[in-house]
C-alpha cells in the first residue's frame, strides 16, 4: 500500500509539473548578443551577515549591473537596501510578495501577491518599476496565471545559466563557480541566475536557527560573484547592462 501511494503522488505531481508552463523569456534580443552574460539575484534583499550590503559592494567594485529579483515583503522590511540597490544602477524586478509557490495560488491570490509586490517594492524604491517585470517564485505558473501577468502590464524573462545555488552551502562555493562558467563557455553567454537570499524571512530566520552555516545562509554568495566576475571576464566575455537587455519594454 505505502508504494502504491508513493506512486500515486510521483504521478500526481507529473500531472501538474506538465500542465505548468516554465517562464517565457522576453525575446529581447539576447540571442543576438554573444559571449555576453547578464547577472539577476533572486528573493532579496538580505540583511543576515550583510549579504546583499557585501553583494552591492563586490558589483561596485566590478562597475557591474545587475538585476534584483525582489520579495515584496523584504522590500518592506529592509527599504534602505532597495533604494540602494535602485541608486547603484541596477535593475529591479518584482518577484512577488510572498515566496508562496506560484501553481499553488488561485487567480486572485497571485493577482493580489503579484499586486502587493509591486506596491511594497514601488514604495522603497519610491518610484514605479520600469520596465515592469516579473520572475514567478519558483518558476512555473499556469496560462491562467500568464493572462493576468498580460493584464497587470508585466513581461516574464527567464535565467539561462542556473546552478541550484540556493539549495547549496558554503562548502559548494568552488562546485558553483565552476558550474557557472562551464555553461556560459557551453552556451557562449545567458543570464546566470544566483541567489542573495532564500524564502520568505520566515523561513529564513527559522531555518538558520536550526543549522546557521546551512543553505539558508547566503553569505557566501558575494565571494562567489567576485570569482564569476574574474573568471568571466579573463575568458574574454562581456558583462551586460540588464538596462539595455529590457529598454524595449521601458514604460513611456
Amino acid at each position: 500500500m505505502k508504494k502504491v501511494f508513493l506512486y500515486s503522488c510521483l504521478f500526481l505531481f507529473c500531472c501538474l509539473f506538465l500542465s505548468c508552463r516554465s517562464i517565457s523569456f522576453y525575446q529581447s534580443g539576447i540571442e543576438k548578443l554573444p559571449r555576453t552574460v547578464f547577472f539577476v539575484f533572486d528573493d532579496g534583499p538580505n540583511v543576515h551577515e550583510d549579504t546583499t550590503a557585501r553583494l552591492l559592494d563586490v558589483l561596485k567594485k566590478h562597475d557591474v549591473q545587475s538585476m534584483f529579483s525582489l520579495f515584496g515583503e523584504r522590500a518592506e522590511a529592509y527599504p534602505e537596501l532597495v533604494m540602494r540597490i535602485h541608486n547603484e544602477g541596477h535593475l529591479i524586478v518584482n518577484h512577488g510578495y510572498s515566496d508562496k509557490w506560484v501553481p499553488g495560488m488561485g487567480n486572485s491570490e497571485f493577482r493580489n501577491n503579484l499586486i502587493m509586490g509591486d506596491k511594497a517594492i514601488s514604495l522603497a524604491m519610491e518610484q514605479p518599476l520600469n520596465p515592469k517585470l516579473y520572475q514567478p517564485h519558483s518558476g512555473f505558473f499556469y496560462p491562467r496565471h500568464e493572462k493576468i501577468i498580460e493584464e497587470e502590464g508585466y513581461a516574464l524573462f527567464n535565467s539561462s545559466i542556473r546552478v541550484y545555488d540556493a539549495v547549496k552551502k558554503e562548502k559548494d562555493k568552488s562546485k558553483i563557480v565552476n558550474n557557472v562558467i562551464k555553461k556560459a563557455v557551453k552556451k557562449n553567454g545567458g543570464i546566470i541566475l544566483l541567489h542573495d537570499s532564500r524564502d520568505s524571512l520566515f523561513n529564513a530566520e527559522r531555518n538558520l536557527a536550526k543549522d546557521p552555516y546551512g543553505a539558508y545562509n547566503r553569505s557566501w554568495i558575494p565571494d562567489a560573484v567576485e570569482e564569476i566576475i574574474t573568471s568571466i571576464l579573463d575568458r574574454g566575455f562581456i558583462i551586460g547592462n540588464p538596462h539595455d537587455l529590457f529598454q524595449k519594454i521601458s514604460v513611456d
